[in-house]
C-alpha cells in the first residue's frame, strides 16, 4: 500500500435540514446515519409447529391413511409427527403477544415427503411442493387465518424457506446416475422442481465442484441454484408466499450452502415483492452455521442478505452466561460488529439467539455447567442468559419452550419437546429450570418464572426502546462482569451483567455527568458523576437509566484517518478514526475513485473497546477491495457532527487497491 500523508482535521460550519439535533438530518454528502435493518427492533419467538399446540386433530394423519409408514404420525416418539398446528399456534397467540414478542418465525409449512427412512418430516425441512401448506399443519385457510389473528395483535409471521434442498426422491444406480422412482416422479411442485437437470447431483460427497455449495445436504436433493430457471422458479414462488398469505419476514435454512450469486438476485427481487405488497419493514436472516464473525459477517457486509443468525454470538453469550468466564471475550465479540458495518448493513440487525432446535437449548447448555441439585443457581444463570439476549445489540430470537425452562438432553430430536402434553416418556421427567418435571401435563397449564421474567423485560424495554434501538458501547469487561451503555437521543442506560459465583464491583465512565441513576430492573446499586461505581450481585443482571438527558454539546477533534492492511481472509482492509472527548457520535466513512462521486461504505456509531486483539478508543469500518478494480487508487474521507452543530472532515488519505 503506498504511503500517504495525513493531515489535521478541518472544520466546516453547515446548516441543519431542520431544528432537530438528529445526526441523520444534517446536510452534509458526508453524513450518514447508522443503518439498523429491519430485525434490528424486532423480538421473534422461534415455533416448531407440530410441537407447539394440537388445534385440530383431524389434521394429525396429514389426511393420509393412518399407517406410521404413509402419516408418519407417532406422538409417543421424538421423531415423528405429534400433532402440532396453524390453528394451535393461532390458538396461542394472546399468549405469546402477552410476553411482549413482536413476531413469530415458524418452521417451513410447505408440502413434506413426510416420511424418510426412519423417521417424520414434522420439523419442516424436506419439502416436496412449496406452492401450498402441509396437510399435518391445517389448511390454507387455517394458515391465513393464523396469519390474519396474528396481524391483528400486530405481529409479523416470518416463514422459514428453504431454496438450497428439497426431500430426497433422486437417487443413483450402480453407475452414478441420477433416478427417480415412477411414484415419485411427479412429486414436487412447482414442476421445474422435477427436472433431474436442476440439480447438482453429486450426492453427499462429490468428487467435484464445491461440497458445500454443489454437494447434497444429508441426503437431500441439491438443486442447481446457478441455473436460471432455478433462480426465477423461486423468485416465483416465495414472491407467492408474500402475495397469496400476506407473510412478513423469511428466515432462510442452509444459507451458506448456496452460491453468493443466487443471493444477489434472490434477495432484491423478494423485498420488491415485500415493497409492491405494502411491506417496507420485511426482515429476512439467513442461517449460517459459524461462529467465525470473519466468515459470517461477509454475508451480510457482502451484499447476500440483510441479516444472519449471529452464530459468534450464541458461542460467546452461552459460555459467558454458563460459567460467567471472560467478559473480555464478550467485548471483543462486540468489537467484531464493525465488520457488519456497511452503508446498508450493521450488526444491529443481526438476529441473536441463545439456542435452537439443531444445536440444542440454552437451558440444556447451562444445566451441563451447573451441578446437579444446585436450582437457585440454575435459575439464576437462566435469567442472566435471557437478560443477555433481550438487553444486548440485535434482535433477539427465543427458542418455543425455553420459557417454560425446556432443557432437554441435546441437540436436534432431543431439543423439539411438546408444549401440549407430551406423549414421550423422557419428556415427562426431564429437568424444567424453575419448575418441576411436566409429567403429564400441558406446558401452557404451568407458569414459570422464566416466562414471568421475560415479560418483565420486555415490558422495560418497551417503554424504554433504547434499549433495543439505541448505540451499544461497551464501558467495562473484566473477569465476570460485562456492562455497556445504550444511547439514543440524549438518553443513556447501563447495562451489567454479573456471570461469577461472587457479587462484583466496578468502576467506568460514562456520557452522562450530574445525574442520578434510576434502576429499572435487576438487582444492583449504581451511582455517580460521569465516573460511575457500580455493585451487582452474583449470577444477576440489571438495567439503570440515567435521569439527566447527555449534554451533547462540546466541540470534538477527528483524528487522523487511518487505513490498514488486516489478516482477514476477504482482505478488506481497517478504516479508522477516533475523537476526542468521550460523548457519544458517529463517524461516517465515504470513499470515491478520484475524481469520482463520494460514496458512503459505513457509519460508525461507537467506539472499540480495549482489548487484547483490538485497540480500544476506535470508530471503524472495513474498505472492500473487491468493490474496486485492481490497481486502481481510491480515496478516503471521515465525517462527524460535533455538539455545536458543525461538521468535521479528515484529510482525504489515498489507498492503492
Amino acid at each position: 500500500m503506498r504511503k500517504v500523508s495525513l493531515f489535521t482535521a478541518i472544520t466546516i460550519s453547515l446548516a441543519l435540514a431542520t431544528a432537530s439535533n438528529s445526526y441523520a438530518q444534517v446536510n452534509s454528502e458526508f453524513i450518514k446515519a447508522m443503518v439498523r435493518g429491519p430485525q434490528s427492533d424486532e423480538s421473534v419467538y422461534f415455533i416448531m409447529t407440530d410441537r407447539f399446540e394440537n388445534g385440530d386433530k383431524n389434521n394429525d394423519y396429514g389426511g393420509t391413511e393412518k399407517s406410521l409408514a404413509i402419516s408418519g404420525y407417532a406422538p409417543e416418539d421424538i421423531g415423528w409427527w405429534h400433532g402440532g398446528d396453524f390453528k394451535g399456534i393461532t390458538k396461542r397467540l394472546d399468549y405469546i403477544k402477552s410476553m411482549g414478542f413482536t413476531s413469530i418465525w415458524i418452521t417451513p409449512p410447505v408440502v413434506q415427503k413426510s416420511v424418510q427412512g426412519n423417521s417424520a418430516a414434522y420439523h419442516g425441512y424436506w419439502g416436496v411442493d412449496f406452492t401450498t401448506v402441509d396437510p399435518h399443519l391445517g389448511s390454507e385457510a387455517d394458515f391465513t387465518e393464523l396469519v390474519s389473528q396474528a396481524h391483528k395483535l400486530n405481529m409479523k409471521v416470518i416463514i422459514d424457506v428453504v431454496v438450497n434442498h428439497t426431500a430426497d426422491v433422486i437417487y443413483y444406480d450402480n453407475s452414478g446416475r441420477p433416478q427417480v422412482s415412477a411414484a415419485e416422479a411427479n412429486i414436487k411442485k412447482p414442476d421445474w422442481l422435477n427436472l433431474i437437470s436442476n440439480y447438482h447431483n453429486l450426492g453427499n460427497n462429490p468428487r467435484v465442484g464445491n461440497s458445500v455449495l454443489d454437494g447434497d445436504f444429508f441426503g437431500l436433493d441439491d438443486l442447481e441454484t446457478e441455473n436460471p430457471k432455478v433462480i426465477s422458479g423461486w423468485i416465483d414462488v416465495w414472491s407467492n408466499w408474500i402475495t397469496k398469505f400476506n407473510i412478513d419476514g423469511m428466515r432462510i435454512d442452509t444459507f451458506k450452502h448456496v452460491n453468493p450469486e443466487f443471493w444477489r438476485v434472490f434477495i432484491p427481487k423478494i423485498q420488491a415483492a415485500a415493497v409492491a405488497a405494502g411491506k417496507k419493514d420485511f426482515p429476512i436472516f439467513g442461517e449460517a452455521a459459524d461462529t467465525d464473525a470473519d466468515s459470517l459477517s461477509t454475508y451480510v457486509a457482502g451484499g447476500e442478505v440483510p441479516s444472519v443468525l449471529d452464530f459468534d454470538f450464541q458461542k460467546q453469550v452461552k459460555s459467558f452466561v454458563q460459567f460467567g468466564a471472560s467478559a473480555e471475550a464478550l467485548a471483543e465479540l462486540f468489537n467484531r460488529d464493525d465488520l457488519y458495518t456497511t452503508s446498508t448493513t450493521s450488526a444491529y440487525g443481526l438476529a441473536t439467539f441463545l439456542g435452537n432446535h439443531d444445536m440444542g437449548r440454552i437451558g440444556y447448555f447451562l444445566s451441563n455447567a451447573v451441578a446437579v441439585g444446585e436450582n437457585q443457581s440454575l435459575l439464576e444463570r437462566a435469567k442472566l442468559a435471557n437478560a443477555a439476549l433481550f438487553l444486548l445489540r440485535g434482535g433477539p430470537v427465543l427458542y418455543y419452550g425455553d420459557e417454560k425452562g425446556m432443557t432437554g438432553t441435546g441437540g436436534d430430536k432431543k431439543a423439539r419437546q411438546d408444549m401440549f402434553a407430551t406423549q414421550v416418556v423422557d419428556w415427562q421427567s426431564e429437568l424444567r429450570i424453575g419448575s418441576t418435571p411436566i409429567k403429564s401435563a400441558s406446558a401452557y397449564e404451568v407458569k414459570n418464572p422464566l416466562e414471568e421474567q421475560i415479560t418483565e423485560l420486555q415490558k422495560v424495554i418497551a417503554a424504554n426502546p433504547s434499549l433495543r434501538n439505541g448505540t451499544q458501547e461497551v464501558r467495562y469487561a473484566k473477569k465476570g462482569l460485562f456492562v455497556v451503555s445504550r444511547y439514543q437521543n440524549g438518553v443513556e442506560y447501563v447495562v451489567a451483567l454479573n456471570g461469577a459465583d461472587t457479587p462484583a464491583q466496578a468502576q467506568f465512565k460514562v456520557s452522562a455527568s450530574k445525574s442520578e441513576w434510576e434502576v429499572l430492573f435487576g438487582n444492583c446499586t449504581i451511582s455517580g458523576d460521569n465516573q460511575i461505581a457500580l455493585a451487582i450481585s452474583q449470577r444477576s443482571y440489571c438495567v439503570a437509566k440515567a435521569k439527566t438527558a447527555v449534554a451533547n454539546n462540546s466541540a470534538v477533534k477527528l483524528s487522523a484517518l487511518k487505513i490498514t492492511k488486516t489478516a482477514l481472509p476477504s482482505g478488506w482492509r481497517e478504516v479508522s478514526a477516533q475523537l476526542s472527548g468521550a460523548n457519544y457520535a458517529e463517524v461516517t466513512f465515504s470513499v470515491r475513485v478520484k475524481g469520482g462521486k463520494w460514496k458512503t461504505i459505513g457509519t460508525a456509531d461507537r467506539r472499540t473497546f480495549a482489548t487484547d486483539a483490538t485497540k480500544g478508543g476506535l470508530y471503524r469500518v472495513y474498505l472492500h477491495p473487491e468493490d474496486f478494480k485492481k490497481g486502481s487508487t481510491v480515496e478516503v474521507i471521515a465525517a462527524t457532527v460535533d455538539g455545536k452543530k458543525k461538521v468535521q472532515l479528515s484529510q482525504i488519505v489515498k489507498v492503492k487497491i
